[in-house]
């Protein structure tokens, strides 16, 4: 049912027997999502006398002759008498003061912006230090007239330290500490890697390693060396750590590598897939040490097309370890080594292109610490140019591990990426028709997303290229267009991978801190008489939970990075600040501080207008019943922090002000001076007379 039923539907159920409204909206078969609307009709029905109700809370048919003459009535009672949960919709609920002693157990707020004193309510205990500012709320005193009283907001959570907050978010997203002792005796029995070990190995110690990654990081799972032939092509190899020389599998540390699937990436610390012995120190590719490592050596053409590649297991010496914004300064200075980085970079995005790309970035966010290690600010991830030389090299590498283990026939691990479902789409048009102006391809023409074994769906792709394109580098808009996407996840077949258009691709480049490419390094290392042999585990079972947990992973760092705004707002109750709304559901509206960045929620009853509001989940946006004012994704307002929970990661606004201007509306055609005479005149019954002829028809 997209439409709330008629008052002649409602009354026709109710003439028959009284009913509770949960019980009507069931018979009628509201959706829940029409609830507040439903709702706010029977409320309607109820004033104008058309409906009443009796001690049970039932609705019945009224007399509508009765709420004529209730009409007039006011509300006579004074201000003490009224609920302590009542306001003024129209003002901030939250205010800003200093607070004072007055003597014994007495203390008065002095409101910043007025400079008008308050009394805090009597309490045991202190509300504060002297002269401390603080956020306060008022209500009537219970029995002085015309007498508020303040009472000192608090955060919604108890005083905890910022270790105790990062400590006990440890403990309830049952994050592992540490490992058992077994697996630590079993890697610090582990050796720096010797002659021994490179025995049967590629000797790759005298090319030109590069190693390239963000500042801070401490475990080195890629690097590259780039050769340019005299033809002009180009030598890639892309050396990744080889963790698998050191974890047995079907082993203890095996079993847990598998159980975490991923290292989980806090702002605060790092909780790795294997041991700090393993992961920072033996496996890592750090410079100027010999090394074990799984190699891809790629021949391209000038091109970037792949001519041949080979897998081997090797040894290597990384020259050049240096993070992202160093890479590009040696760039600048003139490094032969960067410099044929950035051309076999170059080519392989230039063919890349020619089948088709999807830019999907979207900006990441990270914290940075005080020297007390607690959070100082919220900021943007800054990419460097050197990432994307870095990026093309891992996604080719990953393409042709894909197509070597199906090549081979092995029981390979996947990245599977799914075309866009239909619905998702439509839903999409329908919310942002805009969008799809002049896209090459007719909604009507969509069809099914799969076609066969394949995810790849040319007509989608061609679509979605045009979407990216029409929103340039508008964030809320891209993400927008992200969650009409599926999520992509791992599988036993190559399906495909639609936002790369690539029918092959696979996880190889980062073992240390991804199960998927150990996996992948452990099948591409069988020799052809253990091809056939058994796994210790099984494939299909390790997709699904090492899928699963990525998904519970990525959760987490969206939280964690929210514990960390709260944090820096958890003082701040009752400040304003201006922030751009992000999006709606039935129970808010979203919003995100633009200074200091951070994301929270304010709740209908904290929007300071004093109106009904309702949420249109067909067009995604909110309105007020009386004042026809909305909150659409992207609007402008202004907010005032109520309530902050840092060790939950939520705040909660209030909406004081709209900054952005209203959208313009439709005016109303010049021969008539109302909806109602327009109707009348296109023949509609719009005459009170006429409605009560009809009502009383169909009564009949």
């Amino acid at each position: 049912m997209s439409e709330l039923p008629s008052q002649e539907a409602i009354l026709s159920l109710l003439r028959d027997e009284p009913m509770t409204g949960s019980r009507l909206r069931g018979a009628l078969g509201v959706p829940k999502k029409m609830k507040l609307s439903f709702k706010q009709k029977l409320a309607d029905m109820v004033h104008y006398g058309v409906l009443s109700r009796n001690g049970k809370k039932e609705y019945l048919p009224g007399n509508p002759d009765k709420a004529e003459a209730s009409d007039d009535t006011q509300d006579n009672r004074r201000p003490a008498a009224r609920s302590r949960t009542q306001r003024t919709r129209t003002e901030a609920s939250v205010k800003r003061g200093v607070l004072h002693s007055a003597g014994k157990d007495r203390w008065v707020v002095k409101e910043l912006s007025t400079e008008k004193e308050y009394p805090v309510a009597h309490r045991k205990d202190a509300p504060g230090k002297e002269g401390e500012t603080i956020a306060f709320s008022l209500y009537p005193h219970p029995k002085l007239k015309h007498t508020m009283l303040a009472k000192v907001e608090k955060t919604n959570m108890p005083q905890l330290s910022w270790k105790e907050v990062t400590t006990q978010f440890m403990q309830e997203n049952h994050l592992p500490a540490d490992f058992s002792e077994t697996i630590r005796e079993y890697v610090n029995k582990k050796q720096v890697p010797g002659a021994k070990d490179f025995k049967g190995r590629a000797d790759y110690r005298s090319l030109s390693v590069v190693c390239i990654d963000p500042e801070g990081a401490r475990d080195h799972d890629d690097a590259v060396s780039v050769e340019i032939l005299p033809d002009g092509s180009f030598q890639l190899g892309v050396h990744i750590a080889d963790v698998s020389y050191y974890v047995a599998e079907g082993s203890e540390l095996d079993s847990e590598a598998l159980e975490r699937s991923f290292t989980q990436y806090l702002p605060w610390q790092a909780v790795p897939m294997l041991p700090e012995r393993l992961s920072g120190d033996l496996c890592s590719l750090h410079e100027g040490v010999d090394r074990l490592a799984f190699t891809c050596m790629i021949h391209l053409n000038t091109k970037g097309e792949v001519i041949s590649y080979r897998f081997e297991r090797s040894v290597i010496h990384v020259k050049i370890s240096v993070t992202y914004r160093q890479a590009v300064e040696l760039l600048n200075q003139g490094s032969v080594e960067i410099k044929n980085l950035a051309a076999v970079a170059r080519a392989l995005k230039q063919n890349r292109s020619r089948s088709g790309i999807l830019e999907l970035g979207s900006t990441e966010f990270y914290c940075v610490f005080d020297e007390k290690n607690e959070p100082l600010k919220i900021v943007p991830r800054e990419n460097d140019e050197s990432n994307s030389w870095i990026e093309e090299c891992m996604l080719i590498a990953n393409q042709c591990c894909a197509k070597e283990l199906k090549r081979r026939g092995l029981q390979g691990i996947y990245r599977i990426h799914e075309a866009p479902e239909t619905r998702d789409i439509m839903e999409l048009y329908y919310l942002l028709p805009d969008l799809f102006k002049d896209a090459p391809v007719s909604i009507r023409d969509l069809g099914k997303p799969r076609q066969g074994d394949s995810n790849l769906n040319p007509m989608l792709f061609s679509l979605y290229q045009h979407l990216i394109k029409r929103v340039a580098h508008d964030e809320a808009m891209i993400n927008r267009i992200l969650r009409s996407m599926q999520k992509a996840h791992y599988d036993s077949n190559s399906f495909g991978h639609f936002a790369l258009n690539w029918q092959d691709y696979a996880h190889f480049t980062s073992p240390i801190r991804r199960y998927a490419d150990l996996w992948c390094h452990r099948e591409l290392a069988r020799t052809p008489k253990e091809e056939k042999k058994a796994r210790a585990n099984n494939v299909i079972e390790v997709c699904d939970l090492i899928s699963a947990n990525e998904v519970k992973n990525q959760k987490l760092e969206r939280v964690a990075i929210k514990v960390c705004a709260s944090w820096l707002l958890k003082d701040r109750l009752g400040e304003t600040f201006e922030a751009k709304v992000t999006g709606a559901e039935e129970w808010g509206i979203f919003v995100a501080l633009l200074d200091p960045i951070a994301e929270g929620l304010v709740r209908f009853r904290d929007i300071a207008i004093d109106d009904y509001f309702i949420y249109n989940a067909d067009k995604g946006y909110v309105f007020g019943k009386r004042s026809g004012k909305t909150f659409r994704r992207g609007d402008r307002v202004q907010v005032q922090v109520l309530r902050v929970n840092p060790l939950r990661g939520e705040v909660d606004f209030a909406i004081l002000e709209k900054l952005s201007k209203e959208p313009s509306r439709r005016k109303p055609s010049a021969d008539f001076d109302n909806r109602a005479d327009a109707a009348e005149k296109m023949g509609f019954l719009s005459a009170p007379e006429e409605r009560k002829k009809t009502f009383r028809k169909r009564r009949s």
